[in-house]
């Protein structure tokens, strides 16, 4: 890992071991930060108690694993702990998961440029980088090893502009260069807490979708007067009986709350099923390119039908990952 990064994975760590929180956008973060590798290793701290970490599907990851209670004094054993399950359901890391991170993804005149807005660059002066002069920065010849299509790397003080020899190549490695950047080039950030979600996660994050009196208030706070509740409501009915949340999804749709209408498509991108057809359909023309991605990967997945010519425009889209996501839609291929 170049010397520039260290400092950063070492606060991530300590974050995993500390009793605070630790989400899927943290476990994003380190799987941007170490990169992309190979193998896993299991190392046990204590009897009973296992470290894991490793390179699974291609993203870093660290477990914590450790063994049932022993048996008692009188013989009986004492109950398996029981994990519990996510707040809202995991999925593998997409471009849609870009739209909520700090680093903006900007197109530039030449189609082979895109640029990432990063906020005051936290490694390495400015200037323009080729393979063949990468000056003295860790970061920039780090970007130059990972990918051989990068062919210009020009950092500025909010921004890293990436060029590569083969613009349709973006299509393929985007993801993986915007997480490259963040980690090289993003210092870390301290947010405050969501108070509002922390507390809808608190009175409505374990509701089992699988009772009918659980999934009734969950429905309810869909309808919520507060956005923290619709939108994680929105994303818990991912696992929620079928036939009932195109009505509950299609509500939060039209929510002032950005948020909440990108829970909402994401969970229902994540299900794809035929009956949501116009739900995605009517996405399609969001205000907001992450809904409009997300749409776009639903009917990626149930095939985009009558809604070809919708699909068709949006390869003129604002947004990059928009235009990405058309095409691969278009093609019956589902976006990255």
């Amino acid at each position: 890992m170049p010397i520039t990064l260290v400092d950063r994975a070492r606060a991530q760590l300590r974050r995993f071991f500390s009793e605070g929180p630790w989400t899927v956008e943290d476990d994003a973060g380190l799987s941007g930060l170490v990169g992309p590798g190979e193998g896993w290793t299991e190392e046990e701290l204590a009897p009973g108690i296992r470290l894991s970490y490793g390179w699974r599907s291609s993203h870093f990851k660290i477990e914590i694993d450790t063994d049932p209670l022993p048996s008692d004094a009188g013989g009986a054993s004492a109950p398996a702990a029981v994990e519990a399950p996510p707040i809202v359901p995991v999925h593998e890391r997409t471009l849609g998961d870009t739209f909520e991170e700090f680093v903006i993804i900007e197109t530039r005149r030449n189609p082979s440029e895109v640029r990432f807005a990063t906020g005051p660059v936290a490694t390495g002066k400015g200037g323009r980088f080729t393979r063949a002069e990468q000056g003295s920065s860790a970061a920039v010849a780090a970007l130059f090893r990972e990918f051989d299509d990068i062919e210009v790397v020009r950092i500025e003080p909010t921004s890293v502009s990436v060029t590569l020899g083969d613009q349709e190549q973006w299509r393929v490695i985007l993801l993986r260069v915007f997480d490259t950047v963040t980690a090289a080039f993003v210092p870390p950030r301290v947010t405050a807490p969501d108070r509002a979600y922390e507390r809808a996660v608190s009175e409505i994050g374990a509701i089992d979708v699988t009772s009918p009196r659980d999934l009734a208030r969950l429905i309810d706070a869909t309808s919520s007067p507060d956005a923290a509740f619709r939108r994680l409501a929105a994303a818990k009915l991912e696992l929620a009986d079928p036939l009932l949340v195109a009505k509950p999804w299609t509500r939060s749709l039209e929510d002032s709350s950005r948020a909440v209408r990108r829970a909402a498509i994401r969970a229902a991108a994540h299900v794809s099923r035929p009956d949501l057809r116009l739900l995605y359909e009517r996405a399609l023309a969001d205000k907001d390119a992450c809904v409009r991605y997300y749409a776009l990967r639903g009917l990626a997945q149930i095939g985009v039908g009558r809604a070809a010519g919708s699909v068709e425009r949006r390869k003129t889209d604002d947004d990059l990952r928009v235009r990405f996501a058309a095409d691969a839609a278009l093609d019956a291929r589902l976006p990255l």
